[in-house]
């Protein structure tokens, strides 16, 4: 069959007007103004770009590398631990292979593992080596170190170069506001402020402390109820009340106050015995107040070294559970929702590992030097925790 030559232009015209319009509406649905998350990005793909190609951008594209050279109490630390960190996931890699130390930009000691391990025998330069405790310096092992082995610190002190500790950041809700945060309410019913026994509360599994705590609440405990469960329950039956890996914060909730007095009494030192049981509608006693009151809100909690003795505490405690009024004042902070809690590793805000791979891609003009060290660790720990002993149990039995 023989084609006209009208024919042929009437088909190419139509076939390049086809092609016109799939190759528009590909244009429109392929279009992307990179304001959007591709469905499954590929983290560290500049990785796999050779150093020589990219030159000095290298240093500044690659994740930083946070070697852990020892493990946590016996523990392999795991490679996601930075999973929790907003912002940070893709600048930072945990690494727990100590043949890439040539290649880590900070190396992480735990304290108490130290001695289980040999010291590195060389470091790169700018090689950052820190020194990780949440624990009192007289439960972190005390292992020797050469002198000026450390560049930075991760412990429960504020002072730390990179504050580990075991709780949020309470912070007023003004300060949440104005950083854009999301603001937590520990707002309780009120009918939850009756409670259904009387005293003190406490789950105690370390009957012999070092602050010497056991003999504190056995004299305060000769004037108002103190029940004490866990292993140091002079009653059988509350030996196993709450069994181990259960919070039993129902049974918290029953008293009017709850012990969480630490083990030690450190500088920074707040444990689960309170961030476990900040949800709980009860009032925390604790030992001193200088440990608590600028990381507790004001009125939170009631310190044993406000009162001379445990019969003018006692005496307080008795008073709170008859005025429900005065009781509920402690709770204040909740009830007008005055105080929230920081986004857990939210900025400004960052715990642990997280502001450690904060803090390696600073400068020096931010506050952050690599260079600087540690003289003597241990006693750089010691002073900043001014730990105590049983200087003020002795001294309060007798006043």
């Amino acid at each position: 069959m023989r084609l006209r030559p009208a024919s042929v232009y009437r088909y190419l015209l139509l076939g390049i007007g086809v092609f016109l319009g799939v190759y528009m509406i590909y244009s429109i649905i392929g279009y992307d103004d990179g304001s959007h998350v591709p469905i499954r990005p590929q983290r560290h793909l500049y990785l796999t770009v050779s150093q020589d190609r990219i030159g000095s951008r290298f240093g500044n594209l690659a994740p930083k590398r946070i070697l852990y050279w020892t493990t946590v109490f016996g523990a392999t630390v795991p490679h996601t631990m930075l999973s929790d960190c907003p912002g940070l996931t893709d600048r930072c890699v945990i690494d727990t292979n100590r043949h890439q130390l040539s290649s880590a930009d900070a190396v992480v000691f735990h304290a108490a593992d130290i001695s289980k391990f040999p010291l590195p025998v060389t470091r790169k330069e700018n090689q950052v080596f820190v020194f990780n405790s949440m624990e009192t310096p007289d439960n972190s092992g005390r292992f020797a170190v050469p002198d000026s082995f450390f560049n930075w610190t991760s412990t429960h002190l504020h002072s730390s170069d990179a504050i580990h500790k075991y709780g949020s950041f309470l912070i007023p809700t003004q300060v949440a506001e104005s950083r854009g945060f999301k603001v937590q309410s520990y707002y309780v019913q009120p009918k939850r402020f009756v409670k259904t026994k009387s005293g003190v509360f406490g789950l105690i599994s370390n009957c012999h402390t070092t602050s010497k705590r056991e003999l504190a609440l056995q004299e305060l405990g000769k004037h108002i109820n103190v029940t004490i469960a866990g292993k140091c329950a002079s009653d059988e039956r509350l030996k196993t009340i709450c069994p181990p890996g259960v919070e039993c914060l129902d049974i918290f909730e029953q008293y009017p106050f709850y012990i969480a007095i630490e083990n030690t009494v450190c500088n920074d030192y707040v444990t689960e015995k309170i961030w476990n049981r900040i949800s709980v509608p009860s009032i925390p006693i604790v030992m001193k107040r200088r440990i608590y009151k600028n990381i507790l809100p004001p009125n939170s909690f009631i310190a044993m070294d406000d009162y001379k003795n445990p019969i003018e505490m006692s005496n307080h405690l008795r008073a709170l559970e008859s005025n429900l009024t005065a009781y509920v004042e402690y709770f204040n902070w909740r009830q007008k929702g005055t105080w929230t809690s920081a986004p857990w590793n939210s900025p400004g805000y960052r715990n642990g590992v997280c502001r450690v791979c904060e803090l390696l891609w600073k400068t020096k003009d931010n506050g952050t030097d690599s260079t600087k060290s540690y003289e003597h660790i241990w006693k750089w720990f010691d002073d900043e925790s001014q730990c105590e002993k049983d200087e003020f149990v002795r001294g309060w039995l007798s006043g």
